[in-house]
């Protein structure tokens, strides 16, 4: 088993510190129990007021947070139907308020990396194609500093498989830098292809830098990977690293997809180092991913959310000069900036600057959508809001489909994601499951004109709690792309009825309703 291959104790050993943690505070509220039952009724009465008053306390902190609705009322729950366990349940790992260093490294450090502004030209032409387009250019300028550009061009792969040897190719190419941050790496084909490279570049004096989340490889990359890759040339950033004691900040993940090569070519989707994501190695049926290859204007907006990454978790004294970064200062070493095909906008979500950039770009797609909006994820773990945007557009007329697996990889979470497929269906939108395996791609179309693709899935963690990234496009071909290949996918796919959803709804109804209630924690 890989997880007990050479260098997998440490972590072992963690996980067993943060088991114990979890049955200390069971103990401790076992022992406080006994301790209420033989003190005598005035000491138990007092202690019940005392609980009871940090209880209201702590209930009045959650409802005037700034958490989603959701998440306010499985705490408040959590907090009274468990009153001293569920208290100290929130302190360790529900109060989001920690996470106020996070915010002032972001403002010191990240905000003045993360402004990419769109030029006036490209702003003025985006409003001329598109009022729709301009308005969701506009937010997620403002809330995530990346603007719209043209200039740039982006080449879909429905498939990884098809996109790896491209990987492979540009990698090669390099001259400058090679910035790498994913949520997974695991040693394969897939990811010892390209550290061979990797490595190669490093030795010619190549700037090669990796950022790869702890808890995301925990299963796959030995403990301390990063000082293995460190010994091989490259500047390695293991991201938020488990610690063996209970944190709210160990919910904070790095789930982003990012390679960008000597700033003028980018790689993104949703797709990991690892290689089920090219279908070498079967886990849970067909492997169905995609990826994105930028060149030009846009993939500044990357390099940048790239660097204020590694600025604050890595090197807070770096001086980083903007314009060796930018695309335009290598473009000339791959035949100049491509011509314009639409626009195309990079973003940053982040889980410590309360904007949720992700949901509020999907829900943008659904309130301005005419026609269709075409959509896949691999879970679907939603807010009302979400819930709500889908079943008012295809109320209104619109055609609104979803994909989503039909082989599950976390079966708890694929019951749960079913479990909403009834008020959807009842609202008219199109549930299918792709029956060939497990779908893990992100995306969603909107009337031929606009479209996002990146790491963030319909669920919470990835809504509210992780870094992730996006790519949203105006007018640019590869929508076309998208299209086709999502009509395909649901020529492979099974079309859930309702008839049938309220089959699996009364064979499962218990189990629903309670994985419902753990919705906001998985």
């Amino acid at each position: 088993m890989k997880f007990f291959r050479k260098g997998y104790l440490p972590k072992l050993i963690i996980g067993l510190i943060l088991g114990i943690q979890l049955i200390a505070i069971i103990v401790g509220i076992i022992v406080l129990t006994d301790f209420f039952a033989t003190s005598g009724p005035y000491v138990a009465f007092a202690m019940v007021g005392v609980i009871f008053f940090l209880d209201i306390i702590v209930a009045v902190t959650i409802i005037n947070n700034d958490t989603p609705d959701v998440y306010k009322i499985t705490w408040i729950f959590v907090v009274f139907v468990l009153p001293a366990a569920g208290l100290l349940l929130y302190i360790f790992l529900a109060n989001k308020q920690t996470s106020r260093k996070n915010r002032r490294m972001l403002q010191r450090y990240s905000r003045p990396l993360l402004r990419v502004p769109a030029s006036d030209v490209d702003q003025a032409k985006l409003a001329q194609y598109s009022e729709s387009a301009i308005g969701i250019s506009a937010y997620i300028q403002k809330a995530s500093g990346g603007g719209a550009h043209s200039q740039t061009s982006l080449k879909f792969y429905p498939l990884v498989d098809d996109a790896f040897p491209t990987i492979l190719e540009e990698m090669k190419k390099a001259k400058h830098y090679i910035f790498l941050e994913f949520f997974i790496v695991s040693p394969g084909k897939m990811w010892d292809s390209m550290l061979e490279i990797l490595e190669q570049k490093a030795a010619e004096g190549v700037d090669v830098r990796f950022i790869y989340d702890d808890v995301g490889s925990l299963a796959t990359a030995e403990h301390h990977y990063d000082e293995t890759l460190k010994s091989k040339g490259i500047k390695t950033l293991c991201f938020n690293p488990l610690r063996p004691f209970l944190d709210i900040r160990l919910n904070n993940r790095d789930h982003r997809k990012i390679l960008v090569i000597d700033g003028h070519t980018c790689f993104s989707g949703g797709f990991n180092l690892a290689d089920e994501y090219i279908n070498e190695e079967v886990r849970f049926g067909h492997w169905k991913d995609n990826a994105i290859m930028l060149k030009g204007k846009a993939v500044t907006n990357f390099t940048m959310m790239f660097l204020a990454n590694w600025t604050i978790y890595y090197d807070r004294d770096a001086q980083i000069d903007k314009s060796y970064y930018d695309s335009s200062t290598f473009i000339d070493e791959i035949g100049g900036y491509p011509e314009s095909d639409g626009f195309i906008q990079p973003y940053g979500d982040l889980p410590f600057d309360k904007e949720a950039v992700g949901e509020t770009v999907y829900l943008s797609l659904l309130q301005r959508a005419n026609h269709y909006v075409y959509m896949t994820t691999p879970y679907l773990i939603i807010d009302k809001e979400m819930e709500n945007a889908m079943c008012k557009a295809a109320l209104r007329g619109v055609d609104v489909r979803l994909i989503m697996p039909h082989i599950p990889d976390k079966n708890a979470i694929f019951h749960l994601s079913r479990s909403f497929y009834g008020k959807l269906l009842k609202a008219g939108v199109k549930v299918y499951e792709y029956t060939p395996g497990f779908v893990h791609e992100k995306m969603f179309i909107c009337d031929d004109i606009m479209a996002t693709c990146g790491t963030i899935n319909l669920d919470y963690r990835s809504l509210f709690l992780h870094l992730e990234c996006g790519t949203f496009m105006a007018g640019n071909s590869a929508i076309a792309d998208m299209k086709t290949d999502y009509l395909d996918t649901i020529s492979l796919s099974h079309q859930v009825q309702l008839d049938e959803w309220n089959r699996w709804r009364n064979k499962n109804y218990y189990y629903w309703q309670f994985l419902r209630i753990l919705g906001p924690f998985l």
